[in-house]
Protein backbone atom coordinates (compact mmCIF):
# COMPACT_ATOMS: atom_id res chain seq x y z
CA UNK A 1 0.00 0.00 0.00
CA UNK A 2 1.35 2.90 -1.08
CA UNK A 3 0.69 5.57 1.65
CA UNK A 4 2.78 8.91 0.46
CA UNK A 5 -0.13 10.43 -2.07
CA UNK A 6 -0.41 14.44 -2.41
CA UNK A 7 -0.46 16.13 0.83
CA UNK A 8 -3.49 17.51 2.23
CA UNK A 9 -3.24 21.26 3.17
CA UNK A 10 -5.54 20.36 6.29
CA UNK A 11 -3.08 18.86 9.32
CA UNK A 12 -4.23 16.45 11.93
CA UNK A 13 -2.09 17.90 14.30
CA UNK A 14 -1.85 21.28 15.78
CA UNK A 15 1.39 22.80 14.13
CA UNK A 16 2.73 26.59 14.88
CA UNK A 17 2.24 29.14 12.83
CA UNK A 18 5.12 29.50 10.48
CA UNK A 19 6.86 33.18 9.89
CA UNK A 20 9.28 33.41 7.00
CA UNK A 21 11.99 34.70 7.69
CA UNK A 22 15.19 34.81 5.18
CA UNK A 23 18.46 32.28 5.81
CA UNK A 24 20.47 35.49 6.21
CA UNK A 25 19.56 36.35 9.81
CA UNK A 26 21.02 39.68 10.11
CA UNK A 27 19.22 40.39 6.70
CA UNK A 28 15.52 38.37 7.52
CA UNK A 29 12.54 39.86 6.47
CA UNK A 30 11.02 41.23 9.85
CA UNK A 31 7.38 40.36 10.16
CA UNK A 32 5.20 42.43 12.40
CA UNK A 33 3.05 40.81 14.67
CA UNK A 34 -0.25 42.25 15.37
CA UNK A 35 0.26 43.90 18.61
CA UNK A 36 -2.85 46.07 20.16
CA UNK A 37 -1.76 49.71 20.95
CA UNK A 38 -3.40 49.80 24.56
CA UNK A 39 -4.72 47.07 27.35
CA UNK A 40 -8.45 46.03 27.35
CA UNK A 41 -8.78 44.82 30.88
CA UNK A 42 -12.25 42.49 31.30
CA UNK A 43 -14.63 42.63 33.75
CA UNK A 44 -12.63 41.35 36.70
CA UNK A 45 -9.75 43.05 35.68
CA UNK A 46 -11.84 46.65 36.15
CA UNK A 47 -12.94 45.77 39.37
CA UNK A 48 -9.35 45.08 40.48
CA UNK A 49 -8.23 48.10 38.86
CA UNK A 50 -11.05 50.59 40.01
CA UNK A 51 -10.52 48.87 43.79
CA UNK A 52 -6.47 49.60 43.49
CA UNK A 53 -6.78 53.16 41.92
CA UNK A 54 -9.40 54.24 44.83
CA UNK A 55 -7.91 53.22 47.56
CA UNK A 56 -4.25 54.62 45.81
CA UNK A 57 -6.60 58.35 45.49
CA UNK A 58 -7.34 58.23 48.88
CA UNK A 59 -4.21 56.95 50.46
CA UNK A 60 -2.38 59.67 48.15
CA UNK A 61 -4.50 62.85 49.39
CA UNK A 62 -3.26 62.01 53.26
CA UNK A 63 0.54 61.80 52.48
CA UNK A 64 3.38 64.04 50.68
CA UNK A 65 4.04 64.18 47.37
CA UNK A 66 6.88 61.81 47.10
CA UNK A 67 5.32 59.45 49.43
CA UNK A 68 2.24 58.59 47.03
CA UNK A 69 1.72 55.42 45.96
CA UNK A 70 2.49 54.30 42.00
CA UNK A 71 1.40 50.80 40.98
CA UNK A 72 1.72 48.89 37.62
CA UNK A 73 1.27 45.56 36.70
CA UNK A 74 4.27 43.93 35.31
CA UNK A 75 5.61 40.88 33.51
CA UNK A 76 4.27 38.48 31.57
CA UNK A 77 0.46 40.01 31.86
CA UNK A 78 1.54 42.95 30.07
CA UNK A 79 3.00 41.19 27.02
CA UNK A 80 0.55 38.71 26.91
CA UNK A 81 -2.60 41.20 26.31
CA UNK A 82 -0.76 43.59 24.52
CA UNK A 83 -0.65 40.21 22.01
CA UNK A 84 -4.45 39.72 22.37
CA UNK A 85 -3.80 36.64 24.90
CA UNK A 86 -6.05 36.72 28.09
CA UNK A 87 -3.67 35.79 31.89
CA UNK A 88 -4.04 35.24 34.85
CA UNK A 89 -0.55 36.13 36.32
CA UNK A 90 -1.08 39.89 37.96
CA UNK A 91 2.17 40.69 39.98
CA UNK A 92 1.63 44.60 40.84
CA UNK A 93 4.77 46.62 41.41
CA UNK A 94 4.67 48.96 44.74
CA UNK A 95 6.84 51.93 44.76
CA UNK A 96 6.91 52.60 48.16
CA UNK A 97 5.29 50.11 50.57
CA UNK A 98 5.77 46.63 51.30
CA UNK A 99 3.69 43.99 49.29
CA UNK A 100 2.37 42.97 53.11
CA UNK A 101 1.60 46.56 54.16
CA UNK A 102 0.04 47.34 50.74
CA UNK A 103 -2.40 44.57 50.99
CA UNK A 104 -2.76 45.12 54.60
CA UNK A 105 -4.26 48.62 53.96
CA UNK A 106 -5.68 47.81 50.95
CA UNK A 107 -8.53 44.94 52.52
CA UNK A 108 -8.33 47.54 55.79
CA UNK A 109 -9.87 50.39 53.18
CA UNK A 110 -12.13 47.77 51.44
CA UNK A 111 -13.83 46.44 55.13
CA UNK A 112 -14.38 50.74 55.75
CA UNK A 113 -16.13 51.19 52.53
CA UNK A 114 -18.32 47.34 52.60
CA UNK A 115 -16.91 46.35 49.53
CA UNK A 116 -17.16 42.61 48.09
CA UNK A 117 -14.04 41.39 46.86
CA UNK A 118 -14.49 38.29 46.58
CA UNK A 119 -13.75 34.85 48.37
CA UNK A 120 -10.75 34.56 50.05
CA UNK A 121 -9.81 38.39 49.81
CA UNK A 122 -9.38 38.70 53.57
CA UNK A 123 -6.60 35.83 53.26
CA UNK A 124 -2.62 37.12 52.95
CA UNK A 125 -0.32 35.08 51.85
CA UNK A 126 3.56 36.41 53.06
CA UNK A 127 6.55 35.23 51.15
CA UNK A 128 9.53 36.39 53.62
CA UNK A 129 13.09 37.42 52.44
CA UNK A 130 14.48 34.45 51.94
CA UNK A 131 17.67 34.75 49.98
CA UNK A 132 18.06 30.53 49.85
CA UNK A 133 15.02 30.44 48.17
CA UNK A 134 15.69 33.82 45.90
CA UNK A 135 12.24 35.30 47.72
CA UNK A 136 14.65 38.00 48.84
CA UNK A 137 11.46 40.75 48.66
CA UNK A 138 8.50 40.38 50.79
CA UNK A 139 5.67 39.20 48.59
CA UNK A 140 2.12 39.59 49.31
CA UNK A 141 -0.55 36.58 47.69
CA UNK A 142 -4.56 37.25 47.92
CA UNK A 143 -7.28 36.90 46.08
CA UNK A 144 -9.04 39.43 44.42
CA UNK A 145 -12.62 39.12 42.54
CA UNK A 146 -11.28 35.23 42.46
CA UNK A 147 -7.84 36.11 40.68
CA UNK A 148 -4.72 35.44 42.38
CA UNK A 149 -2.66 38.69 42.96
CA UNK A 150 0.43 39.18 43.96
CA UNK A 151 2.30 42.88 45.31
CA UNK A 152 5.61 43.06 45.68
CA UNK A 153 8.00 46.11 45.62
CA UNK A 154 10.12 47.69 42.33
CA UNK A 155 13.38 45.88 42.57
CA UNK A 156 16.67 46.34 41.59
CA UNK A 157 19.12 43.83 41.52
CA UNK A 158 23.37 42.94 42.25
CA UNK A 159 24.68 39.26 42.07
CA UNK A 160 27.64 37.65 43.38
CA UNK A 161 30.06 35.86 41.30
CA UNK A 162 28.83 32.56 42.65
CA UNK A 163 25.63 32.81 42.85
CA UNK A 164 22.04 33.56 40.63
CA UNK A 165 20.55 34.55 44.19
CA UNK A 166 20.93 38.24 43.48
CA UNK A 167 20.73 40.81 46.72
CA UNK A 168 17.72 42.66 45.78
CA UNK A 169 16.67 45.93 47.57
CA UNK A 170 13.97 48.37 46.55
CA UNK A 171 13.85 49.95 43.13
CA UNK A 172 12.87 52.44 41.01
CA UNK A 173 10.35 51.51 37.96
CA UNK A 174 13.20 52.27 35.48
CA UNK A 175 15.70 49.76 37.67
CA UNK A 176 12.75 47.22 37.92
CA UNK A 177 12.14 46.94 33.64
CA UNK A 178 16.00 46.82 33.35
CA UNK A 179 16.57 43.33 35.63
CA UNK A 180 14.28 41.57 33.42
CA UNK A 181 15.11 38.62 31.16
CA UNK A 182 13.68 40.84 28.10
CA UNK A 183 12.96 43.80 26.72
CA UNK A 184 9.33 42.76 25.72
CA UNK A 185 8.85 41.22 29.44
CA UNK A 186 9.74 44.73 30.80
CA UNK A 187 6.92 46.37 29.95
CA UNK A 188 4.44 47.54 32.93
CA UNK A 189 1.03 49.11 32.64
CA UNK A 190 0.58 51.96 34.88
CA UNK A 191 -2.53 51.61 37.03
CA UNK A 192 -2.75 54.98 38.14
CA UNK A 193 -2.30 56.65 34.45
CA UNK A 194 -4.16 53.87 33.12
CA UNK A 195 -0.97 53.55 30.01
CA UNK A 196 1.77 51.17 28.93
CA UNK A 197 5.22 52.29 29.79
CA UNK A 198 8.29 50.77 27.96
CA UNK A 199 11.29 52.00 30.25
CA UNK A 200 13.83 50.20 27.92
CA UNK A 201 12.69 52.24 24.81
CA UNK A 202 12.74 48.56 22.55
CA UNK A 203 10.07 46.52 24.33
CA UNK A 204 6.89 47.71 22.38
CA UNK A 205 8.98 47.14 19.48
CA UNK A 206 10.47 43.86 20.17
CA UNK A 207 7.10 42.60 21.10
CA UNK A 208 5.70 43.84 17.34
CA UNK A 209 8.72 42.44 15.88
CA UNK A 210 8.62 39.45 17.67
CA UNK A 211 12.13 39.93 18.83
CA UNK A 212 13.76 38.75 22.38
CA UNK A 213 16.44 40.60 23.31
CA UNK A 214 18.28 41.73 27.31
CA UNK A 215 17.67 45.06 28.60
CA UNK A 216 21.05 45.30 29.12
CA UNK A 217 24.55 44.03 28.34
CA UNK A 218 23.85 40.21 27.14
CA UNK A 219 26.33 38.58 28.68
CA UNK A 220 26.72 39.94 31.77
CA UNK A 221 22.63 39.34 32.08
CA UNK A 222 22.91 35.79 31.22
CA UNK A 223 26.00 35.39 33.75
CA UNK A 224 24.26 37.24 36.97
CA UNK A 225 21.39 34.29 36.04
CA UNK A 226 21.97 31.77 33.48
CA UNK A 227 18.73 30.46 33.92
CA UNK A 228 17.47 33.65 31.53
CA UNK A 229 18.86 31.82 28.83
CA UNK A 230 16.60 28.96 29.06
CA UNK A 231 13.84 31.58 29.92
CA UNK A 232 14.71 33.38 26.09
CA UNK A 233 14.82 29.69 24.81
CA UNK A 234 11.18 29.06 26.28
CA UNK A 235 10.01 32.68 24.87
CA UNK A 236 11.27 31.78 21.82
CA UNK A 237 9.61 28.68 21.16
CA UNK A 238 6.28 29.58 22.66
CA UNK A 239 5.78 32.34 20.69
CA UNK A 240 7.69 31.44 17.74
CA UNK A 241 10.07 34.89 18.35
CA UNK A 242 13.60 34.89 17.13
CA UNK A 243 16.39 35.83 19.59
CA UNK A 244 18.20 39.29 18.60
CA UNK A 245 21.83 38.37 16.82
CA UNK A 246 23.90 39.63 19.55
CA UNK A 247 22.15 38.36 22.73
CA UNK A 248 21.83 34.74 20.61
CA UNK A 249 25.77 35.15 20.36
CA UNK A 250 26.62 35.73 24.05
CA UNK A 251 24.34 32.32 24.73
CA UNK A 252 27.09 30.40 23.60
CA UNK A 253 29.66 31.94 25.90
CA UNK A 254 31.23 28.91 28.08
CA UNK A 255 30.72 31.22 31.18
CA UNK A 256 27.09 30.24 30.36
CA UNK A 257 27.44 26.69 30.26
CA UNK A 258 29.74 26.67 33.55
CA UNK A 259 26.91 28.75 35.52
CA UNK A 260 24.13 26.34 33.88
CA UNK A 261 25.96 23.42 35.89
CA UNK A 262 27.12 25.28 39.42
CA UNK A 263 24.55 27.99 39.90
CA UNK A 264 21.48 27.06 39.03
CA UNK A 265 19.98 24.16 40.97
CA UNK A 266 18.42 20.83 38.62
CA UNK A 267 15.08 21.52 39.40
CA UNK A 268 15.13 25.27 37.96
CA UNK A 269 16.81 23.75 34.61
CA UNK A 270 13.58 21.36 34.51
CA UNK A 271 10.86 23.66 34.98
CA UNK A 272 11.77 25.54 31.82
CA UNK A 273 13.02 22.54 29.80
CA UNK A 274 9.22 20.99 30.97
CA UNK A 275 7.44 24.48 29.42
CA UNK A 276 9.96 24.17 26.19
CA UNK A 277 8.81 20.49 26.01
CA UNK A 278 5.24 21.18 25.96
CA UNK A 279 5.32 24.38 24.03
CA UNK A 280 3.86 24.86 20.79
CA UNK A 281 7.30 24.65 18.59
CA UNK A 282 9.47 21.87 20.92
CA UNK A 283 12.13 21.46 17.79
CA UNK A 284 12.85 25.28 17.56
CA UNK A 285 13.69 25.39 21.48
CA UNK A 286 16.09 21.98 20.81
CA UNK A 287 17.54 23.75 17.94
CA UNK A 288 18.19 26.94 20.10
CA UNK A 289 19.56 24.22 22.96
CA UNK A 290 21.76 22.56 19.87
CA UNK A 291 23.23 25.69 18.63
CA UNK A 292 24.07 27.31 21.83
CA UNK A 293 26.32 24.16 22.93
CA UNK A 294 23.82 23.66 25.51
CA UNK A 295 22.30 20.26 25.02
CA UNK A 296 24.61 18.41 27.01
CA UNK A 297 24.62 20.85 30.15
CA UNK A 298 21.01 20.48 30.31
CA UNK A 299 20.80 16.56 29.55
CA UNK A 300 22.88 15.55 32.49
CA UNK A 301 22.46 13.15 35.76
CA UNK A 302 23.27 16.23 38.01
CA UNK A 303 25.45 15.58 41.01
CA UNK A 304 25.67 11.43 40.44
CA UNK A 305 28.00 12.45 37.19
CA UNK A 306 31.68 12.45 39.06
CA UNK A 307 30.47 9.02 41.04
CA UNK A 308 29.30 7.23 37.82
CA UNK A 309 32.52 7.84 36.38
CA UNK A 310 34.65 6.62 39.34
CA UNK A 311 32.63 3.24 40.07
CA UNK A 312 31.81 1.85 36.54
CA UNK A 313 34.02 -0.13 34.29
CA UNK A 314 35.94 1.65 30.95
CA UNK A 315 33.67 -0.34 28.85
CA UNK A 316 30.35 1.45 30.69
CA UNK A 317 31.96 4.74 30.42
CA UNK A 318 33.32 4.42 26.89
CA UNK A 319 29.85 3.73 25.64
CA UNK A 320 28.16 6.77 27.98
CA UNK A 321 30.59 9.20 26.15
CA UNK A 322 29.62 8.04 22.91
CA UNK A 323 26.47 8.25 23.69
CA UNK A 324 27.30 12.10 24.60
CA UNK A 325 28.62 12.65 21.34
CA UNK A 326 25.56 11.37 19.88
CA UNK A 327 23.14 13.63 21.73
CA UNK A 328 23.91 16.25 19.91
CA UNK A 329 23.16 14.35 16.16
CA UNK A 330 20.31 13.29 17.72
CA UNK A 331 18.68 16.34 18.99
CA UNK A 332 19.36 17.72 14.87
CA UNK A 333 18.25 14.54 13.32
CA UNK A 334 14.73 14.92 15.56
CA UNK A 335 14.39 18.55 14.78
CA UNK A 336 15.34 18.21 10.75
CA UNK A 337 12.60 15.16 10.24
CA UNK A 338 9.92 16.30 12.54
CA UNK A 339 7.77 18.27 9.94
CA UNK A 340 8.20 15.09 7.59
CA UNK A 341 7.41 12.92 9.76
CA UNK A 342 3.56 14.80 11.18
CA UNK A 343 3.32 15.50 7.59
CA UNK A 344 2.97 12.19 6.37
CA UNK A 345 0.85 11.61 9.78
CA UNK A 346 -1.46 14.41 9.32
CA UNK A 347 -1.96 13.41 4.85
CA UNK A 348 -3.42 9.99 5.89
CA UNK A 349 -5.37 10.54 9.17
CA UNK A 350 -7.02 7.22 8.41
CA UNK A 351 -3.79 5.33 8.85
CA UNK A 352 -3.68 3.37 12.42
CA UNK A 353 -0.21 4.91 13.23
CA UNK A 354 -1.81 8.34 12.82
CA UNK A 355 -4.59 7.63 15.30
CA UNK A 356 -2.04 6.02 17.52
CA UNK A 357 0.30 9.39 17.26
CA UNK A 358 -3.01 11.96 17.17
CA UNK A 359 -3.95 9.67 20.62
CA UNK A 360 -0.34 10.20 22.06
CA UNK A 361 -0.24 14.07 21.19
CA UNK A 362 -3.49 14.59 22.63
CA UNK A 363 -1.58 15.93 25.72
CA UNK A 364 1.45 18.00 26.38
CA UNK A 365 2.38 15.26 28.74
CA UNK A 366 2.38 12.90 25.72
CA UNK A 367 4.23 15.30 23.49
CA UNK A 368 6.66 16.18 26.46
CA UNK A 369 7.51 11.86 26.51
CA UNK A 370 7.79 11.33 22.84
CA UNK A 371 10.43 14.43 22.26
CA UNK A 372 12.17 12.58 25.55
CA UNK A 373 12.28 9.42 23.97
CA UNK A 374 13.59 10.65 20.58
CA UNK A 375 16.68 13.19 21.88
CA UNK A 376 17.60 10.94 24.75
CA UNK A 377 18.08 7.38 22.59
CA UNK A 378 21.38 7.48 22.10
CA UNK A 379 21.40 6.54 26.32
CA UNK A 380 19.53 4.09 25.90
CA UNK A 381 19.90 0.46 27.59
CA UNK A 382 22.81 1.95 29.25
CA UNK A 383 22.70 0.28 32.80
CA UNK A 384 25.09 2.19 35.37
CA UNK A 385 26.06 1.71 38.53
CA UNK A 386 25.36 4.62 41.21
CA UNK A 387 26.37 3.12 44.87
CA UNK A 388 29.91 1.67 45.35
CA UNK A 389 28.52 -0.10 47.89
CA UNK A 390 25.17 -1.57 46.25
CA UNK A 391 25.37 -4.17 43.41
CA UNK A 392 22.37 -2.61 41.33
CA UNK A 393 22.46 -0.88 38.56
CA UNK A 394 20.11 2.29 37.21
CA UNK A 395 19.02 3.24 33.80
CA UNK A 396 20.85 5.95 32.66
CA UNK A 397 17.99 7.76 30.66
CA UNK A 398 15.99 7.18 34.06
CA UNK A 399 18.86 9.27 35.85
CA UNK A 400 18.85 11.87 33.60
CA UNK A 401 15.19 12.73 33.50
CA UNK A 402 15.24 11.67 37.60
CA UNK A 403 18.30 13.31 38.92
CA UNK A 404 19.35 15.77 35.97
CA UNK A 405 15.40 17.25 35.39
CA UNK A 406 13.67 16.04 37.94
CA UNK A 407 11.10 15.30 36.14
CA UNK A 408 8.48 12.80 37.84
CA UNK A 409 7.96 9.28 38.12
CA UNK A 410 5.43 8.91 34.90
CA UNK A 411 8.40 10.69 33.01
CA UNK A 412 11.47 8.68 34.08
CA UNK A 413 9.71 5.16 34.17
CA UNK A 414 7.92 5.76 30.84
CA UNK A 415 10.94 6.91 28.78
CA UNK A 416 13.06 4.83 30.32
CA UNK A 417 11.31 1.71 29.76
CA UNK A 418 10.79 2.43 26.01
CA UNK A 419 14.35 3.53 25.08
CA UNK A 420 15.61 0.47 27.47
CA UNK A 421 13.52 -1.88 25.58
CA UNK A 422 14.63 -0.56 21.84
CA UNK A 423 18.17 -2.04 23.09
CA UNK A 424 16.78 -5.50 24.50
CA UNK A 425 13.65 -6.64 23.19
CA UNK A 426 13.39 -7.77 19.53
CA UNK A 427 9.51 -8.61 19.43
CA UNK A 428 9.41 -5.58 16.95
CA UNK A 429 12.32 -6.86 14.60
CA UNK A 430 10.89 -10.42 14.46
CA UNK A 431 7.11 -9.09 13.65
CA UNK A 432 8.81 -7.28 10.98
CA UNK A 433 10.96 -9.66 9.65
CA UNK A 434 7.93 -12.13 9.63
CA UNK A 435 4.42 -11.42 11.03
CA UNK A 436 3.28 -14.91 10.87
CA UNK A 437 5.67 -16.16 13.00
CA UNK A 438 4.64 -14.00 15.52
CA UNK A 439 2.08 -15.71 18.09
CA UNK A 440 -0.85 -13.44 19.38
CA UNK A 441 0.50 -14.26 22.60
CA UNK A 442 4.29 -12.78 21.92
CA UNK A 443 2.49 -9.42 20.50
CA UNK A 444 -0.07 -9.27 23.55
CA UNK A 445 2.79 -9.66 26.25
CA UNK A 446 5.25 -7.35 23.95
CA UNK A 447 1.82 -4.63 24.31
CA UNK A 448 1.65 -5.36 28.00
CA UNK A 449 5.14 -4.55 28.95
CA UNK A 450 4.28 -1.14 28.25
CA UNK A 451 0.92 -0.67 29.55
CA UNK A 452 -0.47 2.86 29.23
CA UNK A 453 2.94 3.65 27.34
CA UNK A 454 2.23 1.38 24.53
CA UNK A 455 1.07 4.06 22.45
CA UNK A 456 4.69 5.88 22.92
CA UNK A 457 6.53 3.25 22.44
CA UNK A 458 4.92 2.87 18.77
CA UNK A 459 5.78 6.13 18.07
CA UNK A 460 8.67 6.34 19.16
CA UNK A 461 10.10 3.53 17.85
CA UNK A 462 8.80 4.39 14.16
CA UNK A 463 10.26 7.75 14.48
CA UNK A 464 13.85 6.01 15.29
CA UNK A 465 13.21 3.80 11.99
CA UNK A 466 13.30 7.03 10.08
CA UNK A 467 15.82 8.75 11.71
CA UNK A 468 18.42 5.62 11.74
CA UNK A 469 17.55 5.05 8.33
CA UNK A 470 18.29 8.54 6.62
CA UNK A 471 21.52 10.28 6.25
CA UNK A 472 20.82 14.20 7.13
CA UNK A 473 23.39 17.09 7.05
CA UNK A 474 24.97 18.66 10.01
CA UNK A 475 22.82 21.85 10.70
CA UNK A 476 23.75 22.62 13.96
CA UNK A 477 25.68 25.65 12.81
CA UNK A 478 22.98 27.05 11.24
CA UNK A 479 20.88 30.29 13.23
CA UNK A 480 17.91 28.18 14.16
CA UNK A 481 14.42 30.03 13.37
CA UNK A 482 11.00 29.47 14.18
CA UNK A 483 9.75 28.22 10.40
CA UNK A 484 10.03 24.46 9.21
CA UNK A 485 13.39 22.88 9.11
CA UNK A 486 12.66 20.01 6.88
CA UNK A 487 15.43 17.41 6.32
CA UNK A 488 15.45 15.60 3.07
CA UNK A 489 14.06 12.40 3.71
CA UNK A 490 13.75 9.73 1.04
CA UNK A 491 10.36 8.96 0.40
CA UNK A 492 10.78 5.25 0.38
CA UNK A 493 12.46 5.33 4.02
CA UNK A 494 8.97 7.06 4.95
CA UNK A 495 6.79 4.71 3.15
CA UNK A 496 8.55 1.63 3.99
CA UNK A 497 8.58 2.84 7.92
CA UNK A 498 4.84 3.34 8.14
CA UNK A 499 3.66 0.40 6.36
CA UNK A 500 5.33 -1.62 8.56
CA UNK A 501 3.88 0.02 12.02
CA UNK A 502 0.99 0.16 9.95
CA UNK A 503 0.99 -3.47 9.36
CA UNK A 504 1.89 -4.07 13.19
CA UNK A 505 -1.13 -2.07 14.37
CA UNK A 506 -3.85 -3.60 12.26
CA UNK A 507 -2.34 -7.03 13.68
CA UNK A 508 -3.20 -5.41 16.98
CA UNK A 509 -6.90 -5.18 15.82
CA UNK A 510 -6.75 -8.57 13.83
CA UNK A 511 -6.07 -10.25 17.03
CA UNK A 512 -8.37 -8.13 19.25
CA UNK A 513 -5.39 -6.66 21.63
CA UNK A 514 -6.20 -3.18 21.80
CA UNK A 515 -7.09 -3.61 25.62
CA UNK A 516 -4.88 -6.73 26.36
CA UNK A 517 -3.36 -4.22 29.22
CA UNK A 518 -6.35 -4.36 30.90
CA UNK A 519 -6.19 -8.29 30.82
CA UNK A 520 -6.71 -10.11 33.78
CA UNK A 521 -5.58 -13.61 34.10
CA UNK A 522 -7.84 -15.78 33.95
CA UNK A 523 -6.30 -18.27 36.77
CA UNK A 524 -4.80 -16.12 39.71
CA UNK A 525 -1.87 -17.39 42.17
CA UNK A 526 -4.48 -18.63 45.19
CA UNK A 527 -6.71 -20.99 42.65
CA UNK A 528 -3.08 -22.28 41.19
CA UNK A 529 -1.47 -22.98 44.57
CA UNK A 530 -4.26 -24.42 45.71
CA UNK A 531 -4.98 -26.86 42.62
CA UNK A 532 -1.38 -28.17 42.86
CA UNK A 533 -1.51 -28.32 46.32
CA UNK A 534 1.92 -26.03 46.80
CA UNK A 535 2.86 -23.40 48.94
CA UNK A 536 3.08 -19.96 47.45
CA UNK A 537 6.96 -18.95 46.83
CA UNK A 538 9.31 -17.76 43.68
CA UNK A 539 8.04 -20.77 41.66
CA UNK A 540 4.89 -18.23 41.39
CA UNK A 541 6.69 -15.74 39.12
CA UNK A 542 7.24 -17.65 36.19
CA UNK A 543 3.80 -18.90 36.20
CA UNK A 544 2.29 -15.31 36.42
CA UNK A 545 3.64 -14.60 33.21
CA UNK A 546 2.90 -18.18 31.47
CA UNK A 547 -0.63 -18.21 32.40
CA UNK A 548 -1.34 -14.80 30.51
CA UNK A 549 0.95 -16.25 27.48
CA UNK A 550 -1.46 -19.59 27.33
CA UNK A 551 -5.01 -17.39 27.54
CA UNK A 552 -3.61 -15.24 24.93
CA UNK A 553 -3.17 -18.09 23.16
CA UNK A 554 -6.58 -19.61 23.81
CA UNK A 555 -9.01 -17.02 24.39
CA UNK A 556 -11.93 -19.46 24.47
CA UNK A 557 -9.47 -21.48 27.00
CA UNK A 558 -11.43 -22.48 30.66
CA UNK A 559 -10.13 -22.05 33.84
CA UNK A 560 -9.59 -25.94 33.86
CA UNK A 561 -7.23 -26.11 30.80
CA UNK A 562 -4.98 -23.44 32.09
CA UNK A 563 -4.26 -25.35 34.97
CA UNK A 564 -3.64 -28.59 33.31
CA UNK A 565 -1.46 -26.34 31.40
CA UNK A 566 0.54 -25.11 34.34
CA UNK A 567 0.83 -28.64 35.88
CA UNK A 568 2.30 -29.79 32.09
CA UNK A 569 4.49 -26.41 32.05
CA UNK A 570 6.20 -26.93 35.61
CA UNK A 571 6.94 -30.78 35.11
CA UNK A 572 8.64 -29.78 31.71
CA UNK A 573 10.59 -27.44 33.73
CA UNK A 574 11.96 -29.99 36.33
CA UNK A 575 14.96 -31.01 35.82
Amino acid sequence: MNILGKVRSKSLFTKPSRLVFSNNYSQRKMVKRLVKNTVELNETEKKIKNLLVSFCDEYNQQVKPEDRLELRITGGWVRDKLLGKESNDLDIAINLLSGQDFASKLLEYSQQKGMDLGKNATSLHTIKKNPEKSKHLETCTTKLFGLDIDFVNLRNEQYTEDSRVPVIECGTAEEDALRRDATLNALFYNLNKSEIEDFTGKGLADLENGILRTPLQPLSTFVDDPLRVLRLIRFACRFNFQIESSTLESMKDEKIKTALIHKISRERVGVEMDKILTSDNVPYGLRLLNHLGLTDTVFRVGDLAEVINDINDSATIERLEEAKEALKLKVDQATQSWDSFIEVMASHPDLELSKVMKRLFSSKHGQKLFWLCAILHPFGGIQVKTNPKKASYSSYVELIIKEGLRFGKADYDSTSLVLDKMYTNDTLSQFFASPANLSRADLGMYIRLFGDYFDLNIVANSFHDILSSCSLPDCTEEVPTHETRNGEINPQILESTFNRYQTLVMAINKYGLENVKTLKPIVDGKVISKALQRKPGPWMSKITSEVMKWQLNHPEGTQDECILHIREFLRDESP
